[in-house]
């Protein structure tokens, strides 16, 4: 209907054409400032390739073991460094998991209003936490659309490479709330982007309170970090994932989070890795995932963080829409 109406409008007005008569301000070769033209949609698929540019994964089959790596190809001496490493539970480790699995089970009727809201991407509840809104933080959501993309690229290759089974192939008893999803347990995907939503709100907020002391990102961690708990243990709760899954979920979306505003603000980052096998209790009973489990340990623990740290370069496109949606919480 409106095609047809412009067609008839234009047959009424337009008159004889006379050529090409405004002035138009043609935008600069290769500038990331260009992004301010474009819908939000392309926008932050080219912020995307920016981002992931120099990304690589690699595996071990003596240890199952599998790394992310980056190698930052702008640089004259390309080097790859790693991000992430990664080796997941035995099988009877999480044939003990499923206990826990089975007690959480007790949780369903409770929280089945919240489980089924977050299948899709919660942003009304991080929205909850920090006061986001549609109309004036724009450049913000894109940017949390931003790693939750990097995050569903990066987990989607390590649940291939460990393909591990989901707990309703352990046990006719397990029973899901949920459809089970059609891909590897381990590591959890919700935890994954919850933990990289909660580091990333926290740094943005940081860096747009410079000022203040606390400043407002430092404030807001603990609602932040105990709704990313939450959102990852409603995922056991269903019965559709591990608490270890959780756990190995907080290292990696907590690494990916630190990736991406690295990557915004040329700024280094630690490597960091989950080990699976160490996931348990000092006589081998199964552990629970929490969020007083430190993830700073340097060796000897299932969550390590390297003493050393690694630059990753810096991604143009990425660093214009940090700073856009810097503006957005001034």
């Amino acid at each position: 209907m409106n095609s047809d109406a412009l067609i008839l409008s234009r047959a009424a007005i337009v008159g004889p054409f006379i050529g090409a008569v405004l002035h138009v301000n043609e935008p600069v070769f290769d500038q990331p400032d260009n992004l301010r033209l474009w819908a939000d949609g392309p926008r932050v698929e080219a912020c995307f390739t920016d981002l992931v540019e120099g990304l690589l994964f690699k595996t071990r089959n003596g240890p199952k073991e599998a790394m992310l790596e980056f190698a930052n190809l702008q640089a004259s001496n390309i080097q790859r460094k790693t991000l992430v490493k990664l080796r997941a539970p035995t099988k009877p480790q999480f044939k003990k998991q499923l206990d826990l699995v089975a007690a959480y089970a007790d949780l369903r009727a409770d929280r089945a209003a919240e489980i089924v809201a977050q299948m899709a991407p919660p942003m009304a509840f991080w929205s909850s936490v920090v006061g986001l809104t549609a109309h004036r933080h724009k450049k913000t959501l894109q940017l949390m659309d931003l790693v939750f993309s990097l995050c569903i690229h990066v987990e989607m290759r390590f649940k291939h490479i460990f393909a591990s089974i989901r707990p309703v192939a352990m046990s006719p008893q397990i029973q899901p709330m949920i459809e089970t999803p059609g891909h590897g347990s381990w590591p959890s995907g919700h935890a994954t982007e919850a933990f990289a939503m909660a580091v990333l709100l926290e740094a943005l907020l940081n860096a747009a309170s410079p000022q203040a002391s606390p400043p407002n990102g430092s404030e807001s961690r603990e609602q932040l970090q105990r709704l990313a708990a939450r959102i990852a243990t409603n995922r056991v709760v269903a019965g559709v994932h591990y608490p270890v899954d959780s756990a190995c979920g907080r290292l990696l979306g907590t690494a990916l989070a630190e990736f991406l505003v690295a990557r915004a603000t040329g700024t280094k980052v630690h490597e960091r890795g989950f080990d699976g096998r160490l996931f348990e209790g000092p006589h081998g009973e199964p552990l629970d995932f929490s969020l007083h489990q430190s993830m700073d340990h340097t060796s000897g623990h299932a969550y390590t963080r390297s003493a050393s740290s690694t630059g990753v370069g810096n991604a143009p496109l990425v660093a214009w829409l940090w700073e856009e949606a810097i503006k957005e919480w001034a």
